[in-house]
């Protein structure tokens, strides 16, 4: 149940306790507005900021960080590190010792910063700003033109609580437990906002006024407003310069906003809509320009041109001599490009009919084959634009009125999840969920809060899964969909935050703070280079293919791994516990012997052992009964005797392109047999073409050449009892292991494999693979 709207009355004053930067609290400000209906609004601002605040908020959804140079007088620890950097500068000889500003008799340093203010649809006071603005009303600045420390943050219970207790309930456990601290700035402060209010109040004695102050000066302030006098203080010497207004970009939004950028894009489109479409179109995909297949050939030797043609039409009779790799493989593409368009085909043959060579060969006009490879690209967030207003409307229908913050994470993380399939095809299984959540709700209880930020979520990811679970949480968290690209368009000057610089219209700021800032996240996961799917493809062309050694090795260790675990599993089964006798035999079972302690008897095991080894193994991750998701079928044979021959079925080379000549595929199942040298062509056997699936091709294909007696068989269910009689008849036994008893990143892991186009792209498949 939603609760009630919350304010303190004073008189005609109604004051929201809210807290800086918080989606929660922005809604309750929207909630108490429309349930007091004031003509007039105050916030705790400084006056000089008022006017470019309500600039900043009528550009919403855009965002605006305001930026303004103030002097600062520093003492205490600030002073000290700075007098200790200045020391050892001097040491060096870099500055003089007494820089200008600094008063040796009274401790300070007066420096100039500048200072930067994060505009977000999220904060209360822009919220209130926002009501003010869309209801034509007064809206007032009652706070004192102050330094704001960055170090600065109360100890607050978590806003998201909020949803569950409401603000009532929160602004009284703030006041008994936290209400007492204050500073003499606060009092300064709170007298003059008191100060402020009086004036307004016998200026227009009618009206209500909603006032949104930190829940930290609310009941000071209303003990002014009830006492109706605010002796005013004098406040601390603060010299600020011009307010300007700037556009932060995607990667400064990412790293420097105080609420997550998530939270404030689906705040803002629960809030103000989607905007206007082009917000939502992904960036164009630069159409490459059409280029003519003969550009390439002009220079090709017509002896070059003969010796192609011959071996295209099986008559080769002539070695052809040795080419340019940009000039074979353009001659290639041509030739190919004629077996669509015979009418070329004789155009080009007629040239050699006089019996000797022209000087120089004319190509006809052809179309150039369509390659059907496809280069394969991580999708990022950006490209994802067109189905980001469906996924914003969806998640806040589960949210609810209320906007719950937990459901809004849990969004994150499914959403996440489904990119996280997408782009790598390893699957995240629900025990890695619930094995997230019980860390990041530790990890947050360690800081005092109720629920995760992004940085934890982004930290659990990467635990429970890989850097690249990691990096979706962090693009889709940390994504705010209104602001413009480092290089974009803006009707204000942009505002660029990287590697702890800052650039502000362009020039880079030195000396400079934000109001608050979160720790920054950085991209964890190595992308992979780019390049054109065609030129990718080409390098498949030679019709040869080799495997990555690194995952040869991962895939022998694990079929090891299955061999010694199927002879522990048959060893178990023949295993007898009986009461110790006259002989220890394989050794005391404590177990057997602690469940019946109570007779007084030792229980000892007896080993049966294994004749026979284990020769196949077979895992089985998809039957592929019903599609043909998995087409492209295959045997090689082991390049040493230390790897096995495999026959496989999985997803085809020409799907994910990652590299040059770089194939990212997917087994559906696989058979490993030893010693090597032995596995003929199982998929051209036309013996096993009455088998129902692949798997059982493979599973007769490893009864048929496997030399040891036993084969291990991997898969969701067992085979059909035919092939366990068949087994019987050829002296073998079937070693059945569910799927689901192995460990599943173990079973991701190896299901997953690259194919390379030769030898020597092994050397730099390591910068492609992930």
């Amino acid at each position: 149940m939603p609760h009630e709207p919350f304010w303190l009355e004073i008189g005609q004053f109604h004051v929201v306790p809210v807290c800086h930067h918080s989606m929660e609290f922005a809604r309750e400000v929207e909630r108490a507005f429309r349930a007091v209906r004031p003509q007039r609004v105050a916030i705790e601002l400084a006056p000089f900021l008022l006017e470019p605040l309500q600039r900043a908020v009528r550009r919403f959804p855009r965002l605006t960080t305001l930026a303004y140079e103030a002097s600062v007088d520093l003492s205490g620890p600030e002073l000290q590190a700075v007098q200790a950097q200045l020391l050892r500068m001097e040491t060096f000889g870099e500055v003089s010792p007494l820089p200008e500003g600094l008063d040796a008799s009274s401790g300070k340093l007066q420096v100039k910063r500048h200072h930067l203010l994060a505009v977000e649809p999220t904060d209360a006071f822009a919220e209130a700003t926002r009501l003010a603005q869309a209801h034509e009303l007064p809206l007032h600045a009652i706070d004192l033109p102050i330094h704001y420390p960055h170090q600065h943050q109360d100890r607050v219970p978590d806003p998201a609580s909020l949803t569950a207790i409401g603000l009532k309930a929160f602004y009284e456990l703030w006041n008994r437990e936290m209400g007492a601290g204050h500073t003499p700035e606060d009092l300064a402060r709170e007298a003059n906002m008191a100060h402020a209010l009086l004036n307004l109040k016998r200026m227009n004695p009618e009206e209500k006024v909603l006032v949104v102050v930190g829940m930290a000066h609310a009941a000071r302030l209303l003990e002014h407003l009830s006492a109706g006098d605010a002796p005013l203080k004098p406040p601390p010497p603060f010299q600020h310069g011009e307010v300007e207004l700037y556009e932060p970009d995607i990667e400064t939004v990412r790293m420097s906003h105080s609420e997550a950028p998530w939270v404030m894009a689906l705040y803002e489109f629960h809030r103000g809509g989607p905007g206007d479409d082009k917000y939502w179109q992904p960036p164009p995909a630069p159409e490459p320009e059409p280029e003519d297949p003969r550009d390439r050939l002009k220079n090709v030797d017509p002896t070059q041109v003969v010796a192609s043609l011959e071996m295209m039409l099986g008559l080769r009779r002539r070695r052809p001599q040795p080419m340019e790799k940009q000039e074979r493989k353009a001659l290639s593409r041509y030739l190919q490009g004629l077996n669509e368009d015979p009418g070329a085909f004789m155009q080009l043959l007629n040239q050699f009919g006089s019996g000797r060579l022209p000087e120089k060969v004319e190509f006809p006009q052809v179309k150039a084959p369509s390659t059907r490879f496809q280069a394969f690209k991580f999708k990022e967030v950006n490209d994802r634009r067109a189905d980001l207003r469906g996924l914003y409307a969806a998640v806040l229908d589960e949210a609810g009125p209320d906007l719950d913050r937990q459901s809004m994470l849990e969004a994150l993380m499914r959403t996440t999840g489904h990119y996280y399939t997408e782009n790598t095809g390893d699957h995240l299984a629900n025990w890695q969920f619930q094995t997230l959540y019980q860390y990041v709700r530790n990890y947050a209880r360690l800081h005092g809060r109720l629920l995760p930020n992004i940085y934890e979520l982004t930290m659990g990811a990467r635990g429970v899964a890989d850097d690249n679970w990691a990096y979706e949480v962090w693009d889709l968290g940390s994504f705010y969909p209104w602001s413009p690209e480092p290089e974009g368009e803006s009707d204000l000057p942009l505002m660029h935050l990287s590697d702890d610089k800052l650039w502000l219209g362009g020039r880079e700021v030195v000396s400079w703070q934000f109001r608050r800032r979160f720790p920054s996240l950085r991209r964890m996961r190595k992308r992979a280079k780019e390049g054109e799917a065609g030129d990718w493809a080409e390098e498949f062309e030679g019709g040869s293919i080799c495997s990555y050694p690194a995952e040869d090795l991962v895939i022998e260790d694990y079929a090891r791994y299955l061999q010694k675990k199927a002879i522990q599993q048959m060893s178990s089964e023949k295993t007898r516990v009986e009461p110790f006798t006259t002989s220890l035999m394989d050794g005391i079972d404590m177990r057997e012997t602690l469940r019946n302690w109570h007779e007084r008897k030792l229980f000892v095991r007896d080993i049966r052992r294994i004749t026979g080894g284990v020769g196949a193994v077979i895992v089985v991750f998809d039957e592929d009964s019903n599609d043909d998701r998995y087409p492209w079928r295959m045997t090689w044979h082991g390049e040493h005797a230390q790897e096995s021959d495999m026959a496989f079925y999985a997803t085809p080379t020409n799907v994910k392109l990652v590299g040059p000549g770089i194939s990212r595929c997917e087994y559906g199942g696989l058979l490993m047999t030893y010693p090597n040298r032995r596995l003929e062509n199982i998929w051209a056997d036309p013996s096993y073409h009455e088998l129902r699936s692949k798997s059982e091709i493979l599973l007769m294909g490893a009864l048929e050449y496997g030399l040891d007696r036993h084969v291990v068989y991997v898969s969701a269910s067992p085979p059909r009892s035919q092939f366990r009689t068949t087994a019987a008849r050829l002296g073998k036994r079937i070693v059945y292991m569910p799927i689901g008893s192995l460990s599943p990143q173990s079973i991701q892991k190896i299901r997953i494999f690259h194919v390379l186009s030769d030898h020597q792209k092994r050397k730099i498949a390591k910068d492609y693979i992930w």
